[in-house]
């Protein structure tokens, strides 16, 4: 027979239990080339999403420089100015300067600073902060020489077609 104190004795063994095994997670250590090659990896992740970026707000600045041309263009019509072309370039991302080559009797004559005051007020209109743009004009003669133009960097050419 058992007496009370061996049942005691088998009650508390009884009474124990293993308690879970609490893992320790491992600290991964990184080598040296591992480093090097994430933050290149993350460098040049980084430049193309900014040339991302700065590629569409070229691409929105060049479109509105092109209306700004087109709209000015066809307000010096309407002022019997008239324009035989436009030549645009992109100075920066967000700075555009554009040449109206207008008939030398127009560009000479005393009124013609109505057409500066005009373009002075455009450029008040359109210029903010992530969008600039420049106006200049120059009369139409034999000597124009195009292909200076393009030298200049005024590769877009904007004229009404017939």
């Amino acid at each position: 027979m058992k007496t009370a104190t061996q049942t005691k004795k088998q009650k508390e063994a009884a009474d124990w239990s293993l308690r879970p095994r609490i893992e320790v997670k491992k600290e991964k250590h990184y080598s040296a080339d591992e480093l090097i090659d994430a933050y290149f990896r993350g460098r040049r992740d980084q430049f193309e999403e900014d040339k991302k970026i700065l590629l569409e707000s070229f691409s929105e600045n060049l479109k509105r420089a092109k209306q700004v041309c087109e709209e000015f263009f066809l307000s010096l019509e309407q002022n019997e100015v008239g324009c035989s072309f436009v030549s645009l370039r992109a100075m920066t991302i967000s700075h555009f300067d554009a040449i109206f080559v207008v008939p030398k009797q127009k560009f000479v004559a005393l009124d013609f600073d109505a057409v500066y005051r005009l373009a002075r007020e455009k450029k008040k209109e359109v210029t903010t902060n992530t969008f600039n743009f420049s106006f200049s004009f120059m009369p139409l003669t034999d000597s124009l020489n195009e292909g200076r133009m393009l030298t200049d960097g005024y590769i877009m050419k904007y004229a009404k077609k017939d």
